[in-house]
């Protein structure tokens, strides 16, 4: 009993260590990963939705109606190789958007229509080209081969058709 008894300090001297331990890399993994998304500088035509009726847009898809949307699709990286290639897309508005419903739209009539997924103010989501599981920050389109090549025109349109944001693949 009396070797049970010396080793109880040790025990918990050891569950306190691991605890500061993973305490401290989660607070370094959060203050150097707040953005996991490169910030890529849009060199698209970007289009702004003139809506003339205010119950074109509904709560739905935004948290109000007074709250200007400004989704922008960035950058197009990896063009060409599916393993690669993904667009991404970013919320500059001011507040946060329910995708459901929204389609990119590629020249070729090539179509994705966004599963219900909540994209905040400042949130970047890519849409990759190939297979894959669905996640907050990453979407599949789960084509076979790369769907984009230089000069490409791709488009964001809300659900009621306006398009949103326009980008040329350089």
């Amino acid at each position: 009993m009396k070797k049970h008894a010396s080793i109880l300090p040790y025990i918990l001297l050891n569950i306190l260590v691991s605890a500061l331990t993973v305490s401290l890399v989660l607070f370094i993994w959060e203050r150097t990963h707040t953005s996991t998304l490169p910030t890529v500088q849009p060199t698209a035509l970007r289009t702004s939705p003139e809506v003339n009726n205010a119950t074109a847009i509904t709560p739905e898809q935004t948290p109000s109606l007074s709250v200007e949307l400004n989704l922008s699709l960035e950058a197009v990286v990896g063009v060409g190789d599916l393993s690669l290639e993904y667009i991404l897309i970013r919320n500059n508005g001011e507040g946060a958007v329910n995708l459901a419903g929204w389609q990119l739209v590629g020249p070729e009539g090539e179509v994705y229509t966004f599963p219900n997924l909540r994209l905040n103010q400042d949130g970047a989501v890519r849409l990759y080209s190939k297979s894959g599981t669905d996640s907050v920050i990453e979407l599949y389109w789960g084509a076979e081969t790369a769907l984009w090549s230089s000069g490409d025109e791709l488009s964001l349109k809300d659900p009621i058709g306006i398009i949103y944001s326009t980008y040329q693949v350089p």
